[in-house]
């Protein structure tokens, strides 16, 4: 077994982020199709194509509040 990678291997990039839907979802700011990306280190769900954010969740001692685009915010344990 040889310790050399072959010629016809491509090394991929690193994404910095992970999909958040499984599915494609249209995007209410832009109307692209998306997953959602959510990236190392951030409390938000943002738009892959315009990089809007469609959630930013916060870590609260009492739990995680996630607020809504109508300025209300909707409390979970």
């Amino acid at each position: 077994m040889s310790s050399e990678w072959p010629n016809n291997v491509v090394k991929l990039p690193k994404k910095d982020y992970v999909r958040f839907y499984d599915d494609f979802v249209e995007c209410d700011f832009c109307g692209q199709q998306t997953r959602g990306r959510v990236y190392e280190g951030s409390q938000q769900i943002v738009c892959g194509a315009c990089h809007t954010p469609f959630f930013e969740f916060y870590t609260e001692p009492g739990g995680i509040t996630l607020e809504l685009d109508d300025g209300e915010t909707d409390e979970g344990a």
